[in-house]
């Protein structure tokens, strides 16, 4: 087999986190501009309308059989993967990033792996020795000792929506809904009945109108509805092209992407979740280019510390082994 087709479950994954590095700009511009709660919701019902367009057009599918060619554990699995993925995890990091800035809050997206071991540990049996628990805490040294750095901390601004200690909390939920979403979504691939496999664009869609169902009925419930909508409604501080960019580049692509890894990377959620958590790698460069941030070599240390935790902890067994 070709090198490039043994490795494609990473090149996706790699391709993944570009996508959702470039979608966390946009989205913290359109959260600033109209709040993250706002955004949380207007950005799931640009995604279902994209990916119900995509469906019925790559897909040999029409739109009830959208509905009912899906099983009941499809649903469910795939379904509380959104809420907790999207819809949850989604809306904290929404909130850190417009409270952080992209680049300080999208490391603690190093955090998502050692959720999702933890969340794999119970559901589908995966196990965590002494050198996935040091992986464990390398990660958590590396984030914090980036969340005390006092030169990149020092450029963090409170905003009306919340302190830095916040941000730093809601930072590491969203972390955590991430990882265990996706263990979530692993558990709904792994669903076969009738040798029926799931489209991952079709899982995708799965993910998001039930994550966007919930939380509007969430909303409507609270009596928020007219309250949360409204600054889309009025495209405040023109913040729906914003919120369109990054559709494209998260919901869209990048959780479409992110699908397609977990498909063809089955029963390794810790894996997928290690490259994703190279989005700060991917941020650093960027958040350069899009807001002039300088990058200091403690940012980048701390960075590198993190991720070598992850792989650490990925790469627990063989390490044992050589001990």
């Amino acid at each position: 087999m070709p090198i490039g087709f043994s490795y494609l479950g990473e090149l996706v994954a790699l391709a993944t986190t570009l996508s959702w590095s470039i979608g966390i700009f946009p989205f913290t511009e359109a959260a600033r501009r109209m709040g993250p709660n706002t955004v949380n919701h207007i950005r799931l019902v640009f995604a279902v309308i994209f990916l119900t367009i995509i469906c019925l057009l790559f897909l040999p599918i029409s739109f009830t059989e959208l509905f009912t060619v899906p099983h009941l554990e499809h649903w469910m699995w795939f379904g509380a993967s959104g809420v907790i993925g999207l819809a949850l995890g989604d809306y904290f990091g929404f909130t850190s990033f417009v409270i952080l800035g992209p680049r300080i809050g999208s490391i603690f997206t190093t955090l998502a792996p050692a959720a999702a071991l933890v969340s794999a540990f119970f559901l589908i049996g995966e196990r965590i020795n002494i050198i996935g628990i040091v992986g464990i805490l390398i990660t958590i040294a590396g984030v914090v000792w980036l969340s005390l750095n006092k030169g990149s901390n020092g450029r963090i601004n409170d905003h009306a929506i919340g302190s830095k200690g916040k941000g730093i909390l809601f930072a590491i939920l969203s972390a955590v809904c991430q990882g265990f979403g996706l263990v979530l979504a692993n558990k709904g691939f792994e669903t076969q009945i009738d040798n029926t496999d799931l489209p991952f664009f079709q899982a995708t869609w799965i993910r998001m109108i039930v994550a966007m169902g919930i939380m509007y009925l969430i909303t409507i419930a609270r009596g928020k509805f007219r309250e949360i909508n409204q600054p889309a409604l009025e495209n405040r501080n023109n913040g729906l092209i914003f919120t369109l960019g990054g559709t494209i580049f998260g919901p869209v692509m990048g959780v479409s992407l992110s699908m397609l890894t977990i498909s063809l990377l089955q029963n390794k959620p810790s894996v997928a979740q290690t490259i994703f958590a190279l989005v700060p790698v991917f941020v650093l460069p960027l958040s350069y280019l899009f807001y002039k941030e300088k990058i200091t070599i403690k940012s980048v240390v701390a960075a590198l510390i993190a991720i070598a935790g992850v792989m650490v902890l990925i790469w627990r067994d063989k390490i044992l082994s050589f001990i």
